[in-house]
């Protein structure tokens, strides 16, 4: 019998995989963008889109059992400058609470200040991933013929969790969502 490299038993095990329909764990769970775009409302630029988040196993029970979830949404924007360092136009984040009330089974979303009701986790996690009529640049800091580098991202703020939580955050990847940072290039 021939011997295996490492590389042939990882193909033969991902075809295995593949052709048994055995369900794959990576990408199962996280934060994806769906879509992203900025246009101009009077004398303010807005995005709108959204993020789909699915929260792992462990996160769906703390969630359930009480334990409130604190997502951030972080926005940049920069003028790059041949001469120079980018020139920083605008930082925003804003803070999405996600939480469950056992008693109602009712979850709610706070997103600056707003609260919102749902009855099911899909709904809930589908407003706390959308960011349509975010505010985020004013007319006065965006001139035209510049192109501008906006990026987005939305992450899980463990730093936010009951402190027990907190340890087993650092240690376990089922506590770590991030999307990463999504960049594209605006001239208005």
């Amino acid at each position: 019998m021939p011997a295996w490299s490492r590389r042939d038993f990882l193909r033969a095990a991902v075809a295995c995989a593949v052709a048994l329909g055995l369900p794959r764990t990576a990408g199962a769970e996280g934060i994806q963008l769906l879509a992203v775009e900025i246009e101009q409302r009077g004398e303010i630029w807005q995005l709108s889109g959204g993020f789909r988040i699915h929260l792992s196993r462990t996160l769906e029970d703390a969630l359930r059992r009480g334990v409130q979830l604190t997502f951030v949404q972080e926005f940049e924007a920069t003028r790059p400058r041949s001469y120079w360092f980018a020139e920083d136009i605008a930082e925003l984040s804003r803070v999405i609470r996600v939480s469950y009330n056992a008693l109602l089974r009712q979850y709610y979303v706070t997103v600056g200040g707003v609260s919102a009701t749902h009855t099911s986790l899909d709904d809930a996690l589908d407003f706390a991933g959308d960011f349509s009529d975010w505010a985020v640049l004013h007319q006065s800091q965006v001139r035209r013929r510049h192109s501008y580098d906006l990026a987005v991202r939305m992450y899980l703020d463990t730093s936010q969790l009951p402190k027990p939580l907190q340890v087993n955050a650092v240690a376990s990847q089922r506590w770590q969502l991030d999307s990463g940072w999504r960049e594209w290039t605006f001239q208005p």
